[in-house]
């Protein structure tokens, strides 16, 4: 109920701020910027936590940290790009196995900027894209090769794609030395929103569907520092 109450709270501020530009930014803005991002996402895995403890398995962290980049083009304030990452979690273990869930995403997207005074940019953002989820477990033992091709079945690597979909905010700041705001430089800013996880299919093991899979998917919040370089005119 809480997550839910949240995330109309988040999307009721992106509405809004779709529809108060005329209150906020009354310049046209073209140009560009892209960008190095890094930061954190979170995933939805308590199903897949509670078949781990079910199992006997160590459970898995619902925060990943994702590394990625992305690239925005401004048409007369109407920005179109996308973004794309992959996101690393902690590996976990017990006495008899290791498991690491690793996943990546590309996603389209187009918004419109809201505000552009002195360097700050800020702009919501609504997107469509793809995604894969990642799911290996292996046993811990010392072997050597010998071992592995007498019995090569010491673990699994599971597999699920789904579409991706995201709503957020992207805010940006560029260090103009020149004192001229039609020229570019070195960009610096922030993303948050939050993305939803639309699974497509059952999970793969070496390219066989497996039934009866755990519900789980890359949705959730995320937030992200951006580095990159860009600019704008305003018209």
């Amino acid at each position: 109920m809480q997550k839910s109450i949240t995330f109309r709270i988040f999307l009721s501020i992106i509405f809004l701020s779709f529809f108060s530009n005329q209150l906020i930014s009354q310049t046209k803005t073209s140009g560009g910027e892209g960008y190095f991002m890094v930061g954190i996402q979170m995933m939805d895995i308590k199903d897949l936590n509670s078949i781990l403890q079910v199992h006997n398995y160590p459970t898995l962290d619902k925060y990943y940290t994702a590394i990625g980049g992305g690239g925005y083009g401004f048409v007369n304030n109407y920005v179109i790009g996308g973004e794309g990452f992959g996101l690393i979690g902690n590996e976990v273990s017990n006495q008899n196995y290791k498991l690491n869930l690793s996943a990546g995403y590309g996603m389209f997207n187009v918004g419109y900027v809201i505000y552009n005074q002195n360097g700050l940019k800020l702009f919501p953002i609504v997107g469509f894209g793809a995604g894969g989820i990642d799911l290996t477990i292996y046993e811990k033992s010392n072997l050597d090769f010998s071992d592995v091709m007498n019995n090569p079945k010491r673990g699994s690597s599971l597999s699920l794609g789904g579409l991706m979909f995201n709503l957020g905010v992207n805010g940006s700041f560029t260090l103009n030395l020149n004192d001229n705001e039609n020229t570019g430089g070195l960009l610096i800013g922030l993303s948050a929103g939050y993305t939803y996880f639309l699974k497509l299919g059952d999970w793969t093991l070496f390219e066989n569907e497996i039934s009866g899979g755990p519900k789980i998917g890359i949705s959730g919040f995320y937030l992200r520092f951006m580095i990159g370089g860009g600019g704008s005119t305003k018209n």
